[in-house]
């Protein structure tokens, strides 16, 4: 069985080729960056980087998709923490995507959360039954900016665990192909009132706890199995 991990941050991508000790001569060029060939437990896989938002996230997916023909897409990254009982560094397993930046402002009014841009994402095909650390299985929700305090109380009324800036992009482009996707996501950072600090406390905490997430989820892939199982994805 083949995989395509992609990872989407830059920091997220420098940390991962520290974490895995990958070489400038392991190195190859695509489209969006770099991308690398790396044995991940009993399976090969292209690791790729894409670069940060939804439109270079769904171009680089579609471009694994079309160029290296994988069985699964597998994404990897931070996110901020939505969900009032979400801690810092807790980690995540998406069963469903959406976009939260999209708004229709004339004809018929239109909610931010569009059914057309919803993806639910099915894994029967990952066996977590190896997996160490506790994973919360939820709803992620992807818009082209950073969470704030204000988006983080509307999306906690949609139920909402994290949000990022990729992972509902790179879902709704598998589901399209329909091939299998599996995204697991780390929380870097939560909103937080400055109060009289002048500190940016989420930036701080991404650039602190961006590492210790990588390496947690590089390690959890280590203990899943993949099953190319036939039929519908």
């Amino acid at each position: 069985m083949k995989l395509a991990i992609q990872i989407c941050s830059e920091l997220e991508w420098v940390i991962t080729k520290s974490i895995l000790k990958i070489g400038r001569e392991q190195l190859r060029k695509h489209h969006y960056g770099e991308y690398f060939n790396y044995r991940v437990g009993l399976y090969q896989t292209i690791i790729y980087h894409s670069g940060a938002s939804k439109t270079r996230a769904a171009a680089a997916c579609q471009f694994a998709i079309d160029t290296w023909h994988p069985d699964g897409v597998i994404n990897l990254g931070t996110c901020g923490g939505v969900d009032k009982g979400i801690k810092k560094l807790e980690l995540i397993l998406s069963n469903k995507t959406f976009q939260y930046d999209v708004i229709q402002c004339f004809g018929k009014p239109s909610a931010k959360f569009k059914e057309s841009l919803k993806t639910n994402l099915k894994t029967p095909w990952v066996d977590l039954s190896g997996v160490s650390k506790r994973l919360h299985i939820g709803t992620i929700a992807s818009a082209d900016h950073d969470l704030c305090p204000k988006a983080r109380k509307i999306l906690q009324e949609w139920g909402v665990l994290a949000a990022d800036w990729e992972s509902a992009s790179i879902a709704k482009v598998c589901e399209l192909n329909r091939i299998r996707c599996l995204i697991l996501r780390g929380v870097s950072d939560i909103p937080e009132k400055r109060g009289e600090s002048k500190e940016d406390i989420q930036e701080r905490d991404y650039r602190k706890n961006t590492r210790i997430i990588m390496k947690d989820l590089l390690s959890i892939i280590d203990q899943m199995k993949f099953h190319n199982t036939k039929g519908k994805v």
